[in-house]
């Protein structure tokens, strides 16, 4: 599976590593597992509802998650929200 990260969402992860250097293992694990498995349960990749529902979503930690748009045979990761912001 091919991954793609854009520039807001890499800056809002080294914000987030910034506050929180633990995170890093979390985000290393979780895209480690997309780029092999992306069916892997503990992703819990799904589509999402609504105004965003050509996006795609997985679990990263606790309320964490990172969404994308799919185009083709790749994922590109555009944003970090907690749970209630989508």
């Amino acid at each position: 599976m091919k991954l793609e990260f854009s520039s807001s969402f890499e800056k809002k992860a080294k914000k987030l590593f910034k506050k929180n250097p633990q995170l890093r293992k979390n985000f290393t694990k979780q895209f480690s597992l997309f780029g092999t498995n992306p069916d892997h349960p503990s992703l819990r990749l799904h589509k999402l509802q609504g105004k965003r529902f050509q996006q795609y979503s997985i679990w990263i930690k606790k309320d964490l998650r990172a969404v994308a748009i799919k185009k083709s045979s790749k994922y590109i990761f555009y944003d970090l929200v907690t749970h209630d912001k989508y």
